[in-house]
């Protein structure tokens, strides 16, 4: 096995076996038929009815973003959201961040910087009876979890980035409470999703996106059933707040000499699993740094070993004829 620096930690394979980042929430029917299905800033959401109720499946495999848009975007009103860039005429941008929006850079930094502002500038406080608009928020330096998203989402629109809130249930051991979010429009990655505090990039599933505002409807009788977010813990944590990074680590397997052909399954950190099959050589992209276990036939008996990913954006592993993985 060979790196551009450093060395990669190897060792036998053990048994692995688990599953992506899951949540299974249980909750009443009038609520359920509030939740958003399907696929939303990552997250993909299923319903299953029950006797008394309905299950709810919130899941998500967590990897790098394999680009990073370049800053200013190019077509941000192709958002398909008319309302995402309307600023109101008197909003203005603080001078650090309108400083960062006079140079051209990555889009994705932005985002990160403008609720790396937001989770600093304002100070969360879910008892505020105060406005919670994006121009109050900031100038008050308080707000509830919907004024830290509406105060976000105000400075990326001044920005020129699309940007919307998203409404929806936060859900923890002991029941669920609404909460607000927000997601950024950056051009070929989509609708990305944010919360200040706690991330860019990527939301745990414990959030579950409704639709409408869900005034008047109960929480109650809402419960997580099982969860595993190993994959959104594994992110790497900048100035407190988790942060989806571009690009990721690639790794590269290579097939021996004269071999027909190589199927490899590699299993990240948080049990999530990607299948490839091909001819010399099969690629792994996009990976998070972490310790990964990677299994493979190519000529011999099936071999497996583990290895540690991070610090070099490309890793190659020379798979050996009889299992080995070549120096």
């Amino acid at each position: 096995m060979r790196r551009a620096a450093g060395v990669i930690a190897l060792c036998v394979l053990a048994a692995a076996s688990a599953s992506a980042d899951e949540a299974r929430i249980a909750m009443p029917t009038a609520l359920a038929a509030n939740v958003r299905t399907g696929h939303h800033g990552g997250l993909d959401v299923g319903l299953e009815p029950r006797l008394h109720g309905v299950l709810v499946t919130v899941s998500r495999s967590v990897r790098a973003w394999p680009v990073s848009p370049a800053y200013p975007l190019a077509d941000a009103e192709g958002c398909g959201d008319g309302t995402a860039l309307a600023v109101p005429g008197s909003f203005r941008l603080p001078p650090e961040l309108e400083a960062l929006a006079r140079r051209p850079g990555a889009a994705l930094a932005r985002l990160t910087a403008v609720v790396d502002y937001v989770s600093r500038a304002v100070v969360l406080d879910d008892g505020g009876r105060g406005a919670q608009d994006a121009a109050a928020v900031l100038a008050r330096g308080r707000g509830r979890c919907s004024g830290r998203a509406n105060a976000a989402v105000g400075l990326l629109r001044a920005m020129g980035i699309p940007a919307r809130p998203v409404h929806g249930l936060l859900v923890g051991d002991g029941g669920a409470r609404w909460h607000r979010w927000g997601e950024a429009w950056l051009g070929p990655l989509g609708w990305v999703p944010f919360d200040p505090g706690a991330s860019v990039g990527l939301i745990s599933v414990r959030y579950l996106p409704l639709a409408g505002s869900g005034e008047g409807l109960s929480t109650a009788g809402v419960r997580l059933e099982r969860i595993d977010e190993r994959g959104y813990l594994g992110v790497p944590v900048r100035a407190g707040l988790r942060v989806l990074p571009a690009g990721g680590v690639t790794l590269r397997c290579t097939a021996p000499p004269g071999d027909a052909g190589i199927t490899a399954m590699l299993v990240g950190p948080d049990g999530s699993r990607w299948a490839r099959r091909g001819g010399s050589e099969v690629v792994f992209a996009g990976m998070l740094p972490g310790r990964y276990s990677l299994t493979w036939r190519a000529g011999g008996r099936p071999a497996a070993l583990s290895l540690v990913l991070g610090g070099t954006p490309d890793v190659v592993v020379e798979l050996g004829a009889e299992g080995e993985a070549a120096p």
